[in-house]
């Protein structure tokens, strides 16, 4: 551009900007995205930014797609930074990725690759709070790695130091960390007040410990009932009972101060996280079909907590992708099956087959989902039954990672890539 009148120069550059600045390549970050499955955990979007389906037969806009190692990890966003968790070569790695570009910033080292049939590489989630990313290895090593630099800041072997062993059969380690005020929140599973560990959240100090469960790969979640946070835990106690050992499941609720507030029933066999259902109701769900999911409602009176049974039903049973509470109803994969249930009654509204076994987000009233071979497809978030909006084969693989979404940019991944995708196109 070659103007000689600066008035005019400045003017000019000003309308380009204006034209070109429309562009996602230069839209804002401010959206958050800082733990497993968003801002509050529960697998909704809190972002404002409306989303456009893709028309019939095309492919959502593509910003870039970018090689990864293995592993399951789920996508943490921190500022103009994603970090992810991967394998490669014969090492794990928190990595960070520049979210315009998803050209790699740096990669850090958090122990060796662990292998095993069903897919190689890390499975926790990276959680963020200031300059600081939170990361459990699949040994059961958890790291604090300087989000700015990739310099580790402090580790702790916690398996090796509070004596929890690796579930059987041997799928690693897959437990979230949780940020909590200044502590990390860890679902160790362990005797001897090991079960639920708070570290400080700075140097690694172990601020609190408390329960005894067998181990989950289940992780928390943090909820407010009568005006009081709390973290909630899926559980399994053994206990001694006529000579035989057998297990009590339960749902566990420990205050950020380390106080068990209440237990109540749980159900056999869960891998997905609870649900919490506001303003005082927990939705947990089995693997198994048989055992199927349980509502329980917690009351508080008199200072003192109480959790009961609401329903039981075998429909909604999660296997490794927990359902999401939006609006009065739950959706989720009953294994192979999509299914929307009322949370009040577990009525079933619809169930949609033909999915695989998906995992599910929900942003602008819109379920995002990801089916297990790499489809994206995009529906109402509505009772009233199963309308989709858009679908389409954007990644090729194994893909068991739910999506993240925020600023209107999907990212997903599977076991050999990455990607993401302007959803306002």
């Amino acid at each position: 551009m070659n103007v000689k009148n600066p008035l005019i120069a400045v003017c000019l550059s000003a309308s380009l900007m204006l034209i070109t600045g429309c562009g996602s390549g230069d839209r804002p970050f401010t959206d958050e995205w800082p733990q497993y499955r968003g801002p509050r955990g529960d697998g909704v979007s809190s972002s404002a930014v409306s989303i456009t389906p893709w028309k019939e037969g095309a492919l959502p806009h593509e910003v870039w797609k970018q090689p990864i190692g293995v592993g399951f990890s789920g996508i943490t966003l921190a500022g103009e930074q994603l970090l992810v968790a991967f394998g490669a070569d014969s090492s794990e790695y928190l990595g960070a990725y520049d979210r315009r570009t998803g050209a790699e910033n740096w990669r850090c080292a958090i122990g060796p690759l662990f292998t095993e049939e069903l897919g190689d590489g890390p499975r926790a989630t990276a959680a963020v709070a200031g300059d600081l990313a939170y990361i459990y290895n699949s040994w059961g090593h958890l790291y604090s790695v300087n989000i700015q630099t990739g310099a580790v800041a402090w580790r702790v072997a916690l398996a090796d130091t509070f004596n929890v062993p690796m579930l059987e059969p041997k799928r690693g380690f897959t437990n979230s960390p949780i940020v909590v005020d200044d502590k990390v929140i860890m679902y160790a599973g362990g005797n001897d007040s090991t079960a639920f560990i708070a570290f400080d959240r700075l140097t690694g100090d172990v601020v609190w410990r408390t329960g005894s469960t067998r181990g989950s790969y289940s992780s928390p979640i943090v909820a407010t009932i009568d005006g009081v946070k709390q973290i909630l835990f899926t559980t399994t106690r053994v206990i001694q009972e006529n000579g035989r050992m057998r297990g009590v499941y339960e749902v566990f609720s420990v205050s950020p101060e380390g106080d068990i507030l209440w237990t109540g029933p749980g159900v056999g066999g869960v891998i997905a996280m609870p649900v919490f259902v506001p303003p005082n109701r927990v939705f947990v769900s089995s693997q198994i079909e048989d055992i199927g999911s349980k509502l329980i409602e917690v009351t508080h009176d008199g200072g003192r907590w109480s959790a009961s049974e609401v329903w039981k039903s075998s429909m909604l049973h999660t296997h490794f992708n927990t359902a999401v509470y939006y609006e009065g109803y739950l959706y989720g994969f009953s294994n192979a099956t999509l299914e929307c249930l009322d949370a009040a009654t577990a009525e079933r509204k619809w169930r949609k087959r033909g999915l695989g076994k998906g995992s599910l987000m929900i942003a602008d009233g819109k379920l995002i989902m990801l089916t297990d071979r790499g489809k994206l497809a995009l529906a109402k978030a509505t009772s009233e039954g199963y309308e989709e909006l858009a679908s389409a084969d954007v990644i090729e693989g194994k893909s068991w990672t739910v999506p993240t979404y925020a600023d209107g940019m999907l990212y997903l991944r599977n076991v050999k890539e990455m990607a993401c995708y302007d959803l306002t196109k």
